[in-house]
């Protein structure tokens, strides 16, 4: 029963009518007090129908109930931030952080919520944290085969997104046993180099090892190596560019970096979150 009544209340959130979505989900609670997901979901219908204490009152319920669920903290801590309890929101994002180090979304309200606190040099991190948090999303789900797609280079006007690809490159062969060396071609700027983008040219035109990401070989020492592809980063180019929290997080960390004084640095975050925005 209790499951019933939250797919009747789910479709009515999916339409946004919360008001008649509350009234099914307390019937729900009334069945079964212990079913952490009943007072989530009141809490965030109660969060959208302005009701912001109510919403802490549930999600805090959900929280104890359901301890190791960062979706619940990430609600919470929204909760917290709508009613001006910055300390309450930072701790209840930062415990969506402890369960999920690669919550990319809690990272971006932490940082907002440091932000309307003025701290801005934690809320410039927490930005760029959540961008490396998202990469590191992509990349574990990243598919890595022969019959994935072979994606072409392209030029974008903005290369912070290469700097982060260069990064999680680094996390996913640190995180591997037995690979103690990367490597890939030289795209770490806005157009292939010519004299280190020559292998990657060529990939690109032979298709050699098709749509892999990389690729692990052994190098002349007998170390194995990883050898990262031009579908590496034509791939999380393409990720980036059809996922909204890539510019947002980059969108966000520039009026940061504005505020700070950074001007030419935040022009440049500001073009690619253009560039990118879905």
């Amino acid at each position: 029963m209790t499951e019933d009544l939250i797919e009747q209340a789910l479709t009515l959130m999916k339409a946004q009518r919360y008001g008649e979505a509350l009234p099914i989900l307390r019937r729900a609670i009334d069945h079964d007090p212990s079913n952490w997901n009943t007072s989530y979901l009141v809490g965030q219908c109660c969060r959208f129908l302005d009701d912001i204490e109510g919403a802490i009152h549930h999600l805090s319920h959900a929280s104890e109930l359901k301890i190791d669920e960062p979706s619940v903290f990430l609600a919470l801590g929204i909760a917290f931030q709508l009613n001006n309890q910055w300390d309450e929101a930072i701790e209840a994002f930062r415990r969506a952080i402890e369960i999920n180090s690669d919550f990319a979304s809690a990272y971006n309200s932490l940082a907002l919520t440091q932000k309307k606190r003025g701290d801005l040099s934690k809320a410039l991190h927490n930005y760029d944290a959540g961008v490396k948090a998202l990469a590191r999303q992509i990349v574990k789900v990243m598919s890595n085969s022969r019959t994935s797609p072979i994606l072409k280079h392209r030029n974008t006007v903005g290369s912070l997104w290469l700097e982060y690809i260069m990064e999680v490159a680094l996390f996913l062969v640190s995180s591997e046993e037995g690979i103690n060396n990367i490597a890939f071609p030289r795209t770490v700027r806005r157009q292939w180099r010519r004299s280190a983008g020559e292998k990657a040219m060529e990939e690109e035109r032979t298709e050699e090892h098709a749509g892999l990401c990389w690729y692990d070989t052994s190098n002349e020492k007998g170390e194995n190596t990883r050898v990262f592809l031009p579908n590496f980063f034509n791939t999380f180019r393409e990720e980036f560019k059809h996922n909204p929290e890539y510019s947002n997080l980059i969108g966000n960390r520039g009026t940061v970096l504005e505020l700070l004084g950074r001007d030419d640095e935040a022009r440049l975050h500001f073009d690619e979150a253009t560039e990118f925005l879905p």
